[in-house]
């Protein structure tokens, strides 16, 4: 599987280097792949402008440095030799708001383009490493600067309501002394465009490991009863610790609830060399992005497969490690720990030391920012997962900047501009969504949890540092707050884990309870958890035994298992079902079901909005659906040959969507934002052939959920993906016409 990628890394990191004076950008475009370089602590340090509010205040858009030219705000004058590697921006309607750079004086720009070609929409800066999604736009190729940079934006506020409201974040570095780098090319050459292409066609794949067979390896299995704590040592040093995988036998738990509260009720140790106190200590779930409930997904640096929670963090240690296992819950767990390390032939004093920190604060915290990591020494603070619950029923919460103070710093030198912001996010995200370096993912009402590794922007600090998140503005939001920060030092130092007792460490509770099944459910979807959400139903159903839709979950865990084993396994489960359901919904979505794989012509349409909207296959009207708690489902005929899918909506204020999913027996088809829209559409549009050139494509992401908030519930059903995969979609911002129509179209061929 990652053979070519290996060939391909190979190439790209094998050139030789110029001299240490002699910084190539060509090198730091090939550091994204470098995934040791994030436990290194010879790497330059990161530092952050930003549209933050300099009154502290929540005001943290239309900030700029300066004045440009005639319509054009001056957002960063950097002095060189440095770089930028990260460029965020949001607040602008569109990806037509220009930016500009100029090098070393000049008084014309080397880079002068529209946001949405810088991040995504041009040749070489196309996703992943430039893109617009989860409404904001960045770009995270390296940009160098040899005496100076000067970045600019169109201004904002010249619209009501201080509209566009400009937010930007800008991390850069500074060369050290008797360095040198060449600004940014004038014209990007072919073999400037190549190195960028490469390394994007890795990123692609989200993770490049090799295969683990590369590495030495040790495992054991230890059986942990309540209160019990196992350790075991690897002296191999020194070493760099490549892999660490934890296996628990869940299937032995005696409840759906005992499997979830696994997660929490196992506390992970790592001791390097001869420490006393561990370095790491933190709860297994969150350890590796599982944070409350099993998340199968997989980052850079964490993730899970199947049962198996991973951790790739390079672990470097100089004379050994220990691995610690401690039972703070009531039930007797087996786990298997697998170590993948690689022998080096002597200590290396670049390598830092991995440490974690385990923090949660809560609504009794009003007034207090949530601290992720306080700790002192010499150090690089490289990331962070952060679980935010709302008590207040409201994403008010995520109005929270963060903030990194270092070293003797009366302020915080990096002042953010929103917690979404530095995440890669903005405006409470649309939905869950995930990549190598930073993602989301899971999003329901009101809970996120979300993260970011620093790989080519980490926070060096010499004496200390201090990272916060503000909790909502003022810190007046009540709510959770628990996070799990990564950082590395010069030596082994006690964790910075605040891990309280067990009792301390239950699952937050977010006011919705039964309400937002169908969300997390297509959540889990959206990452492509399908067995999570599967095992999700047994924990819900579990908590809530007297949940009047319960028929209706156990039919979609029967749709998960044909979507395992294939319908020849799981028809008799439906034929069962059928002959005890009581539920009338049930029952007609379990003959659904069966009549799809009927005949290979048989197709199943869903229509979801909360508009009424009428649904049109071929020109002949499907059904009306009007409803943000349900999704309508038709039968429908597929004839081989060109097809059209149509929509007609009615005026729905602000928040509005349409959402349809055609499954097939070949590729299924659903709303995107590449289908086009109208106005008031004339002529047969809903009719194959019919010219819609003219029409705009709706662009953009689509919308938040659905559903999407104040909307909260949505009733549930069996049809896997019908829901999670198709984008809302609604039209332009200026529906202000009620008695418009908007009209979306998409053509295609089937088979």
């Amino acid at each position: 599987m990652y053979g070519g990628m290996l060939v391909l890394i190979g190439l790209l990191m094998g050139c030789g280097r110029a001299p240490a004076e002699r910084v190539e950008w060509h090198d730091l475009i090939r550091d994204l792949l470098d995934t040791d370089r994030i436990a290194r602590m010879d790497t330059r340090t990161a530092f952050l402008v930003s549209s933050s509010d300099p009154t502290g205040g929540n005001d943290d858009f239309n900030q700029y440095l300066r004045p440009g030219p005639d319509g054009w705000w001056v957002i960063a004058d950097l002095q060189g030799p440095g770089y930028i590697s990260r460029f965020w921006f949001t607040g602008a309607e569109d990806g037509s708001h220009r930016v500009r750079f100029y090098f070393d004086d000049e008084s014309e720009p080397r880079i002068d383009m529209t946001i949405g070609e810088f991040c995504g929409g041009s040749d070489p800066y196309l996703p992943p490493l430039a893109v617009y999604e989860n409404y904001c736009w960045y770009n995270l190729i390296p940009i160098p600067y040899q005496q100076r940079v000067v970045v600019m934006v169109e201004e904002g506020r010249y619209k009501p309501g201080n509209w566009p409201r400009i937010f930007y974040q800008i991390n850069y570095h500074t060369l050290d002394r008797g360095e040198t780098i060449d600004s940014y090319p004038r014209t990007l050459s072919e073999a400037d465009r190549d190195v960028i292409r490469s390394v994007n066609q890795v990123w692609a794949e989200a993770t490049w490991f090799p295969s683990l067979d590369t590495w030495d390896v040790a495992s054991r299995t230890v059986d942990l009863p309540p209160g019990a704590q196992e350790r075991w040592s690897l002296d191999t040093g020194p070493a760099v610790l490549r892999q660490i995988s934890l296996t628990p036998e869940y299937a032995a738990l005696p409840t759906a609830t005992a499997r979830e509260d696994l997660l929490r009720d196992i506390v992970v140790n790592l001791y390097w060399d001869d420490a006393d106190a561990p370095s790491v200590s933190v709860p297994l779930g969150d350890f590796f992005g599982a944070f409350w409930r099993r998340n199968r997904y997989q980052t850079l640096y964490v993730g899970a497969e199947d049962d198996t929670v991973f951790s790739r963090f390079p672990k470097p240690f100089k004379q050994s490690m220990q691995v610690e296992l401690v039972n703070e819950g009531a039930s007797t767990v087996s786990i298997e720990s697998v170590i993948h390390y690689e022998p080096l032939t002597e200590w290396d004093p670049r390598w830092g030391y991995f440490h974690v920190a385990w923090q949660r604060s809560s609504p009794q915290d009003v007034g207090q920012p949530h601290r992720a990591l306080a700790t002192e020494g010499v150090g690089k603070f490289v990331g962070c997962m952060l679980a935010v619950v709302s008590a207040d029923q409201s994403w008010w919460i995520l109005e929270a900047d963060e903030w990194i103070r270092v070293d003797d710093e009366t302020e915080p030198g990096w002042n953010g501009t929103g917690l979404e912001d530095y995440f890669n996010g903005g405006w409470y995200y649309q939905n869950a969504i995930i990549r190598p370096l930073t993602g989301i993912p899971f999003k329901m009402p009101f809970r996120v949890l979300q993260y970011r590794f620093h790989l080519m922007d980490p926070v060096h600090f010499q004496q200390s540092v201090d990272v916060m998140f503000e909790r909502g503005p003022d810190h007046a939001s009540r709510g959770w707050m628990e996070s799990v920060a990564y950082y590395y030092m010069d030596r082994p130092h006690p964790a910075a884990s605040d891990l309280r007792t067990r009792a301390q460490r239950n699952r937050p509770e977010d006011g919705f309870g039964q309400g937002t099944a169908m969300t997390e459910i297509n959540n889990m979807e959206r990452i492509g958890d399908y067995q999570g959400a599967h095992d999700f139903i047994d924990w819900f159903l579990e908590l809530y035994a007297d949940f009047p839709y319960a028929e209706l979950l156990r039919l979609r865990q029967i749709a998960y298992r044909e979507r395992f084993e294939g319908f020849d396994a799981v028809e008799p489960l439906y034929r069962a079902f059928l002959e005890s359901v009581e539920s009338d919904a049930a029952r007609r979505q379990a003959e659904n079901l069966l009549w799809f794989h009927e005949d290979p012509s048989h197709a199943l349409l869903s229509g979801y909005a909360n508009s009424r909207t009428a649904l049109f296959h071929n020109g002949r009207g499907i059904g009306v659906v009007d409803s943000a708690e349900q999704m309508s489902v038709f039968r429908v005929t597929m004839n081989e040959g060109r097809h059209v899918l149509g929509m007609q909506a009615r005026f729905h204020p602000y928040p509005n969507w349409v959402q349809a999913y055609l499954r097939t027996h070949e590729t299924d088809h659903f709303t995107t934002p590449q289908w086009r829209w109208q106005f008031n559409a004339r002529g047969p549009w809903t009719q194959v052939g019919f010219d819609d050139a003219q029409w705009p494509v709706v662009g953009g992401t689509g919308t938040k959920g659905p559903p999407e908030v104040p909307f909260v519930w949505v009733y549930p059903h069996a049809y896997i993906d019908m829901q999670s995969l198709a984008v809302g979609l609604r039209p332009s911002r200026d529906w202000t016409d009620q008695n418009a129509l908007a009209a979306f179209r998409y053509e295609f061929d089937w088979p």
